[in-house]
């Protein structure tokens, strides 16, 4: 009987090498079309709520100028008053005497506003301060904690 050797060409090793290199790679780029997904959502909805505010700023901005057109020339604070509560501002409580201020509200989505606030001094009109508050329900967190008084959960 004839011994026959069976020298291996290391083709299974190689294989095997080739079949974990494809896998990882495949494994790699499915990972990187999940993140790239992940992100192109998150960039959507970052530009759609910036959007949304230069649109409430721009609003704000014509609100102002038709305040600015409706109050020019009038120096008299009651006055300035009566005439900016009907183009829809709300007074404000004011520091100063010598100042009147006013704010009012444009709308950036279902959950938010931009309030506004101006001051009327000498005839002219100044934004003191610009802000976003939310119009939506007030959220109450219940972060007490329960202490146990020494009875049986189930009676």
């Amino acid at each position: 009987m004839v011994k026959q050797n069976r020298h291996s060409s290391g083709i299974g090793g190689s294989l095997i090498l080739i079949i974990f290199i494809v896998l990882t790679l495949t494994v790699f780029s499915v990972l990187t079309l999940v993140s790239a997904r992940n992100e192109l959502g998150t960039v959507n909805r970052t530009a759609k709520v910036t959007s949304d505010y230069y649109a409430a700023e721009k609003a704000a901005a014509e609100k102002c100028a038709e305040l600015q057109q409706a109050l020019e020339g009038v120096t008299d604070p009651q006055q300035i008053i009566s005439l900016a509560v009907q183009c829809g501002a709300q007074q404000e409580l004011s520091s100063d005497p010598n100042v009147t201020e006013f704010s009012f509200s444009v709308e950036i989505d279902d959950r938010r506003s931009l309030k506004t606030v101006i001051q009327s001094a000498d005839g002219k009109l100044k934004i003191s301060a610009q802000s976003i508050v939310s119009t939506g329900e007030e959220i109450i967190i219940d972060d007490g904690i329960g202490i146990w008084d020494g009875s049986s959960p189930l009676t």
